[in-house]
């Protein structure tokens, strides 16, 4: 009797065993796919943050250039028109308001192409501002931020580049300054990259920033900072996909990843690169999740329905 218990329990529990796994089978492949959308999504607006984030420091910098040119051409035209008065009335100012920016240089390149600056060269020598130019063989005439500020009228800024005197890289802000429709030259100031990693440091997910020549200026994953690390194949795959458009690739160790980028300008290209593990492991747990379900119901149904096939056939055994 003990056997024909067993059997029927063995039997109601199979059929309840088969059905859960088909259930689980169907939900599975619908929350797989849910899940799927779900890390993508996380990791879109990863790059989505990062994107405004650059923004967010560009539109912060060059707020605050606009303000300190306004600020500057509120002042008498004989405050500004020659290298003397500059000095004498808005070289103080430049350095005040570098102190306050923490900018790596604040400056006006003249007409002539020489620059009334305060810098770290200022600093070692102990005085707020210095003249830079045709005894340091510098024509600031021949500079992009000088040429191209000059030519779209507007605040410009340039892309990454090595900073001679510091050997950091840097980004420049430039604006010209006209006064009663004369040319005073252009107003600029130098600001670090160390800057915008330090907010990209508090950033969600592996994310990094290209730059026009497909080198990581900044990254929330300090090991792509190398000046060794080669992301150029990476770049190349992301150079043909739209923006936001999800992406698998192979590394050269054999390694599965996908990546999203998105354009913040013509220099700059934000992106995210994730294992494909990062999207599969969500849907691993849940299918782990489920086998254990379906194996502790399994077990506890068996027990359920032996005591009560056991009590039901009872009779039988009288």
């Amino acid at each position: 009797m003990k056997s024909v218990k067993l059997k029927v329990a063995l039997i109601a529990n199979l059929i309840a065993v088969a059905c859960l796994v088909i259930l689980g089978v169907i939900t599975f492949m619908f929350v797989k796919e849910a899940l799927f959308e779900e890390v993508l999504k996380a990791e879109t607006n990863y790059v989505k943050t990062a994107k405004n984030s650059m923004e967010t420091f560009k539109a912060r910098n060059s707020s605050a250039l606009e303000n300190l040119a306004k600020s500057i051409l509120k002042r008498p035209i004989e405050q500004l028109d020659s290298q003397e008065a500059l000095m004498h009335y808005i070289g103080k100012d430049l350095k005040d308001f570098r102190d306050a920016g923490r900018f790596l240089a604040v400056y006006i390149a003249q007409p002539n192409g020489e620059l009334v600056v305060s810098d770290s060269d200022s600093d070692a020598k102990k005085i707020d501002f210095g003249i830079y130019g045709k005894a340091d063989n510098y024509d600031a005439r021949t500079r992009e931020y000088f040429i191209e500020a000059v030519k779209a009228n507007k605040a410009y800024t340039t892309a990454s580049y090595i900073d001679v005197t510091t050997n950091l890289p840097c980004f420049t802000y430039s604006i010209p300054l006209y006064k009663d429709d004369k040319f005073l030259g252009v107003l600029a100031f130098d600001v670090l990259v160390t800057d915008l990693q330090t907010e990209f440091e508090n950033l969600p997910g592996r994310t990094f920033v290209l730059d026009n020549e497909d080198k990581v200026f900044v990254s929330t994953d300090k090991t792509l900072l190398d000046p060794n690390y080669d992301i150029k194949f990476f770049a190349d795959i992301a150079k043909n996909k739209a923006d936001f458009e999800p992406f698998e690739y192979v590394t050269k160790n054999g390694q599965e990843r996908f990546g999203i980028c998105v354009k913040v300008s013509d220099f700059y290209t934000a992106c995210i690169g994730e294992s494909v593990d990062q999207i599969k492991a969500p849907v691993y747990k849940i299918a782990f999740i489920q086998i254990a379900i379906v194996i502790i119901t399994s077990i506890a149904s068996v027990l359920f329905l032996y005591f009560i096939v056991s009590k039901y056939l009872s009779p039988l055994i009288t």
